[in-house]
């Protein structure tokens, strides 16, 4: 055997971190996204979320004796209020328990009590759509009367006329009555008032402790993690024992209301992007407002770091932040373009419902957009889409196609709606088999074999024509 040495000329792509935070970050659901950003802020202090409120009292003067005493107490009621409200709400034993137990998603413990509640059509769709515009928090981040807007069309062609401001708050107010307490706030004041509202009645202690806490709620939520007890109770003039039993009752509160309802093996349908009417009859879509918190770069850190100039580590960390903020907007972007693709793409869809939609590949998207057919992929993984016929992953408007007589193609999607459709309203003392159904579609000019339809079939959870004969 011969041994020689050669030399060989290749390229290889190297990806910069930026880029490979990119790609990750593009691949990410909400949820996901939500931890991502999370973790970061926790190790980039230059780096602050919008909803981020940092713990902790400020020290008070120092005292003695039994009034030293008191002002610890409340101070340490102060702190422990201050922690609730910037982490997860825990409850007790028996709370935590039932949460972690708890087999039923939000939105359908709300559509279950919306059941059995005696609506107009008009109302029931607005309360429908407000119910599916919740995160899983249980907050409505998104502005009732932008959402309302956005669904103009639907109500005007279902109802004949958009919805009335007055309207669009008895819906709120609807949603906001059910259970859990405090679900559909747009804040976290109003969150923790509308528990206090429903508390009250039941609770046990003298009537001034109630008063103080929506009091406290009302002029002071927001600086409870900077005053101190004693500096608190001598602003509202009140006695500092009826100030930490107030505090208690803040306490049992949960700033989380929609937290129980999360299942660890289900994924969340936050929607990403509300498709929505215009006017002049053109779908549109558009990123949804609350789908993720605010990332903003710390101006007190960055100047100070332009001022000392690039040394030590803070000048990676605000390279880093950068890095972060500009990913983030353009994971948003390429989503918008990607949604609006798709919806101009599917617009008898979003006209007719299922049995109109067209056959659609990635590579289709990926030429509109001028994306490469692996990035309009991970756009499309856990991206959720709210539109007038409900929320769906992006990936729904993807799919098989089967072959037409005249050399077109139809999408599985509407065939399934179809057979869904058919079955429906068969006799059913003689049931439609496959082969039937492959026929009718074979009269339509669209060649469906048997075994296709009954894939098709299963997939709908539908038992086959001698099943549904014996029931």
């Amino acid at each position: 055997m011969k041994i020689t040495l050669t030399t060989r000329t290749s390229q290889q792509l190297s990806l910069t971190p930026q880029l490979q935070q990119a790609i990750r970050l593009l691949t990410l659901s909400n949820l996901e996204l939500r931890q991502e950003l999370d973790d970061f802020v926790r190790d980039n202090p230059l780096l602050e979320l919008e909803d981020t409120q940092e713990a902790g009292a400020a020290d008070g003067p120092a005292e003695s004796g039994e009034e030293s005493e008191a002002s610890s107490t409340a101070d340490e009621e102060l702190d422990s209020l201050a922690d609730w409200k910037t982490s997860d709400y825990s409850g007790d034993d028996d709370e935590r328990e039932d949460r972690d137990a708890c087999p039923v998603r939000l939105a359908d413990h709300l559509r279950d009590q919306a059941a059995g509640l005696h609506l107009a059509p008009k109302d029931r769709v607005w309360l429908e759509i407000l119910i599916q515009a919740l995160d899983p928090d249980g907050y409505l981040r998104d502005d009732p009367f932008e959402l309302a807007q956005s669904f103009e069309a639907l109500f005007v062609s279902e109802f004949d006329g958009p919805l009335e401001a007055e309207e669009v708050s008895i819906g709120i107010k609807l949603l906001q009555s059910l259970d859990p307490p405090g679900v559909g706030a747009r804040t976290l004041q109003e969150c923790l008032s509308l528990q206090l509202q429903e508390l009250a009645p039941r609770f046990d202690g003298p009537e001034a402790v109630v008063d103080l806490a929506r009091l406290v709620l009302q002029d002071h939520l927001e600086s409870l993690a900077s005053v101190n007890a004693a500096m608190l109770a001598k602003s509202l003039q009140v006695d500092r024992d009826l100030l930490v039993e107030a505090l208690k009752l803040l306490r049992r509160l949960n700033p989380k209301p929609g937290q129980r309802f999360r299942d660890q093996h289900a994924a969340y349908m936050i929607p990403d992007i509300l498709v929505y009417k215009t006017r002049s009859g053109q779908w549109r879509a558009r990123l949804a407002n609350g789908s993720l918190p605010r990332l903003s770069i710390n101006q007190e850190y960055a100047q100070a770091i332009k001022q000392a100039g690039s040394e030590g580590g803070l000048q990676q960390k605000l390279q880093e932040a950068r890095w972060m903020l500009k990913n983030i907007q353009q994971r948003s972007d390429t989503i918008l373009r990607v949604s609006q693709a798709i919806v101009s793409a599917q617009k008898s869809f979003f006209d007719e419902g299922p049995k109109a939609m067209r056959p659609l590949v990635l590579r289709d998207i990926a030429e509109r957009c001028e994306l490469h057919e692996s990035t309009v992929s991970r756009v499309t993984n856990q991206k959720f889409m709210l539109t007038p016929q409900g929320c769906f992953e992006l990936k729904y408007f993807f799919g098989s196609h089967v072959g037409t007589d005249d050399g077109g193609t139809a999408s599985a999607t509407a065939l399934r709606a179809q057979i869904q459709d058919w079955i429906k309203a068969e006799d059913s003392d003689k049931p439609l088999s496959d082969q039937a159904i492959a026929d009718r579609f074979s009269g339509q000019g669209v060649v469906v074999a048997r075994r296709t339809v009954a894939k098709y079939r299963e997939s709908l959870r539908i038992a086959s024509a001698s099943q549904r004969k014996q029931r």
